[in-house]
């Protein structure tokens, strides 16, 4: 049968299949890189490069999981959104000495060394008939409990021991299926625990910038009712959105790490859940111990969050209303200088009107003195029984009022 099929349906599928728990025979001994790896071309090569070696088909380029037996060793490849999860594991293991012969001694050393990214998380896990004294732990931080039904115990001390690895031991015979899934909810726990403290470091250097950005708003706010000149006010708006910017780029150059250690933290949590831990006489199981130790650092990240957009408001409202203050003083200095406009241009009006009524009479009086130097001189106007003083004087308001009408016409023209 065949119907129309949305193109991401297999993939979406898929994934609840994706990284399974994989069948464990105990003993056996388990080493774990979590590496964060900038480049995922030269890790698909890496990973070529030691199938080849061993006579392996490797995965095709991008495969997000590929398991195979290389002999010695199995190999488990992870690849997850931030980091890459390699998964070695070995057959047997000492009950007197779990972790003297790791499962990663089989690896090439050359190829170890090359491997691409940086190293995040670094385990052994060894499955193992042994007690908590046969791994080499530090008694200060050791931590143990019952795990997945009483079908085993679990002991870590969360330290990096001389070889730069954490050792958890699994100790019982549990059924393979629930070794794999045990085996692989400890190594989450360790993974997922790197991951969120990674924000950790990003809190504490950004906390000394939070708290002089906070002096800063408190001492601005402070000064603001005595502000009362545009210049000052200007000033302090500038002093103000540059602090507001140092706030913004806190808020941009953390809030990814600190959303996704957020999602990591829920993952630990869940995945302690899933351990089904019962407490052993003496010590702390290993929810108890992150509880106490991973927490304060979590609230850390959590309040700096929050402080980063407590302060980022505060300082949009600060702004804000530094703003509004400048809008308000600078519509009174424009007002203030509308005012000043109107009364020049009603004395400039004034002025006008003075120059214009002194042209009238001037242009009046010099056209008429031309009128009567024509008319004056002519003989008959004994005729008419007038002289031409008389006509000369009847002319004059109406000179007055033609050379009147035709400047207020230039002078409509030119303001139009």
């Amino acid at each position: 049968m065949t119907f129309p099929t949305h193109p991401l349906r297999e993939a979406l599928a898929g994934e609840l299949h994706a990284r399974p728990a994989i069948p464990i025979e105990a003993p056996a001994r388990l080493s774990r890189l979590a590496m964060l790896t900038p480049d995922r071309e030269a890790e698909d090569a890496h990973l070529a490069q030691l199938c080849a070696r061993h006579g392996v088909v490797p995965p095709r380029p991008g495969a997000t999981w590929f398991m195979a037996d290389f002999g010695a060793f199995r190999l488990r490849f992870e690849r997850h959104t931030e980091f890459t999860g390699w998964n070695f594991l070995a057959p047997g293991a000492d009950a007197a000495a779990p972790f003297a012969r790791p499962a990663i001694a089989h690896l090439p050393p050359e190829w170890l060394a090359r491997l691409p990214g940086q190293a995040i998380a670094a385990m052994h896990i060894a499955l193992a008939e042994a007690g908590p004294e046969a791994g080499g732990f530090v008694n200060e931080t050791l931590a143990g409990a019952t795990v997945g039904d009483d079908a085993a115990r679990v002991f870590t001390d969360f330290r990096l021991h001389p070889d730069g690895f954490t050792r958890i031991l699994l100790a019982g015979a549990p059924p393979p299926l629930i070794a794999g899934r045990l085996a692989q909810l400890l190594w989450e726990i360790e993974t997922y625990r790197a991951m969120a403290l990674l924000a950790l470091p990003a809190a504490r250097a950004v906390g000394p910038v939070l708290s002089n950005a906070s002096d800063q708003f408190a001492r601005i706010s402070a000064q603001l009712p005595s502000l009362e000149e545009l210049n000052a006010e200007r000033a302090t708006l500038e002093e103000l959105t540059e602090v507001a910017g140092e706030i913004e780029r806190a808020s941009a150059a953390t809030a990814e790490r600190f959303s996704a250690s957020a999602a990591y933290h829920r993952l630990v949590l869940r995945r302690l859940g899933e351990l089904n831990e019962v407490s052993l006489p003496g010590m702390p199981t290993l929810s108890r111990f992150l509880d106490r130790r991973m927490e304060p650092a979590m609230a850390t990240v959590t309040a700096t969050g929050l402080r980063i957009g407590a302060l980022s408001l505060r300082g949009a409202r600060l702004v804000d209303l530094l703003r509004a203050r400048v809008a308000v003083a600078q519509e009174e200095q424009a007002e203030k200088q509308l005012n000043t406009l109107a009364a020049t241009g009603r004395a400039q009006l004034r002025l006008q009107q003075t120059v214009e009524g002194l042209s009238v009479a001037a242009i009046t009086y010099y056209l008429l003195s031309v009128i009567g130097y024509l008319i004056k001189p002519i003989p008959y106007w004994s005729q008419f029984g007038t002289t031409g003083e008389v006509v000369v004087s009847i002319l004059v308001p109406l000179v007055a009022a033609v050379v009147w009408l035709s400047l207020r016409k230039r002078r409509r023209e030119s303001e139009n």
